[in-house]
């Protein structure tokens, strides 16, 4: 998902990723990555990094709280600047 979100963001390459099923794809890890929430702290801080990436790549606004209130959020260190472009 990494590899995806830094290909969307490069004009040129972007071209070769349909958005919608870009958009499917990145929803259903964080789904999954939600399943394993509670048990691994490890994919409490990849659903964090993802739902961030998702905010910064689809507009989606910050207000919108992550699914497990209680989640660690990830700070603003994710931003359009620190992804290659």
């Amino acid at each position: 998902m990494l590899v995806l979100s830094a290909t969307w963001r490069t004009p040129y390459l972007r071209k070769l990723i349909d958005q919608e099923r870009f958009q499917y794809l990145l929803g259903r890890t964080i789904g999954f990555l939600r399943k394993l929430f509670a048990t691994s702290p490890t994919c409490q801080l990849d659903c964090s990094i993802l739902e961030k990436i998702q905010r910064v790549l689809f507009e989606i606004p910050p207000e919108v709280e992550p699914m497990y209130h209680g989640a660690k959020k990830v700070t603003d260190s994710f931003s359009p600047a620190t992804v290659i472009a």
